[in-house]
């Protein structure tokens, strides 16, 4: 099963340079045994976390058809969308009409190629399109475009903070071209107020190569995690500290050579032994991680208040539904609430809520396997529909 996930668009294959926290009290930096808590099935709940759900058919038009969604930005009053297939910026409403395009491909001013991530600024009702190697083009919520934003080449993606502050993500493009840094804290105006590297010390500067960065928006902050080490460091709206320690427990060598461009696609290097983790996210109460080992996937949940850590195998149907991760996957915690499909929302929402995506395919997959009996009828959808917006909110 690992070398068909390995086939899965944008795997996060992920990790940090180690933090060295003053203490391991769950105040400092905490400690998550994420190889321990693998020996035992500990079932996972969405009641104990999530309030609500709301489902969002998108409206299907012949001018509004996605079938490759590769981002997704909710705001207060918006959903914009990236579909992959036709390089398009979509934009619709909270109830899933469809407003516009936003931007079209081109050469030109205000016109964009080769896209890396979307993101947005609420307080300001911008959107900003990350493409690879170029500046960010910034647009209106009405589509007008505004501006070339030339103070974030190195960057793959942002998050605005609510003082206006921008954590960046850095650009992975490819080996020797990418940001010196796999995050940054950044002012309004473009200055680089602090940033963190991820490679691990004693590894050559020359071979030195970031595979993937997951860089998780939440209300407290952005966590951010590559391959190279275990630790998890959070941008905040003050600056860049550790958030927590995932004691993966892998083999010092594997660390080294994840992050060596001569190394990291070798066999030895990833074995049946080897901790993946694909990515995370945080709600107000607690952290989740996404998981391999060998060839079982894991849904693991952390309570940041206790301590509590548990972890739960996922069913390899969920796979087999899935098409890619991050985007068109079901790889989730069974949905205990209604019925509904798994649960694992890799998106944020401007309000501190999370979504998901999940489109006519997979649901006749999950069908087809015997799930969804008792789901909501509004995930019956047709064969050429676009895909239900998935919204959920979590207790404060």
């Amino acid at each position: 099963m690992k070398n068909t996930i390995l086939l899965l668009n944008g795997l996060w294959l992920l990790g940090l340079v180690a933090c060295q926290p003053k203490s391991s009290s769950l105040s400092e930096c905490p400690i998550v045994n994420v190889r321990s808590a693998l020996q035992k099935e500990t079932p996972i709940s969405m009641k104990e976390d999530v309030v609500s759900i709301q489902y969002i058919p998108l409206e299907t038009t012949d001018s509004c058809l996605i079938s490759n969604l590769l981002n997704l930005q909710v705001t207060t009053d918006y959903m914009f969308m990236y579909n992959g297939k036709t390089e398009e910026v979509l934009q619709f409403d909270r109830k899933g009409k469809f407003i516009r395009r936003v931007g079209r491909q081109g050469n030109g001013p205000g016109e964009y190629s080769m896209i890396s991530e979307l993101a947005v600024d609420d307080s300001n009702k911008e959107l900003s399109i990350f493409q690879y190697g170029g500046d960010a083009l910034v647009y209106s919520y009405d589509g007008t475009f505004l501006r070339n934003d030339t103070t974030v080449k190195q960057a793959g993606g942002m998050y605005v903070f609510a003082d206006g502050k921008r954590a960046l993500k850095g650009l992975v493009m490819k080996p020797f071209e990418q940001a010196p840094w796999a995050g940054a804290l950044q002012q309004a105006d473009g200055l680089l107020l602090k940033s963190k590297s991820l490679f691990p010390q004693g590894l050559s500067q020359d071979v030195c190569f970031m595979k993937e960065i997951c860089f998780s928006p939440s209300t407290e902050g952005v966590l951010l995690f590559t391959a190279c080490n275990d630790t998890v460091a959070g941008i905040y709206a003050n600056g860049i500290e550790p958030a927590y320690v995932l004691k993966r427990e892998n083999p010092t060598e594997y660390y080294m050579d994840i992050a060596n461009i001569n190394k990291f696609r070798d066999n030895t290097v990833e074995t049946d032994q080897i901790i993946g983790v694909y990515d995370l996210f945080e709600s107000p109460h607690y952290l989740y991680l996404r998981l391999y080992k060998g060839d079982a996937i894991f849904i693991q949940r952390f309570d940041k208040k206790t301590g509590e850590l548990k972890s739960q195998r996922i069913p390899d149907d969920y796979l087999e539904c899935s098409a890619a991760i991050p985007g068109g996957n079901v790889i989730g915690m069974d949905n205990d609430i209604d019925g509904g499909i798994p649960f694992w929302p890799e998106y944020v929402m401007a309000d501190g809520g999370r979504a998901q995506v999940v489109n006519a395919d997979i649901l006749l997959a999950l069908r087809e396997k015997g799930y969804l009996k008792q789901a909501p009828d509004v995930l019956n959808i047709g064969d050429e529909a676009n895909p239900v917006v998935i919204l959920y909110k979590f207790k404060r």
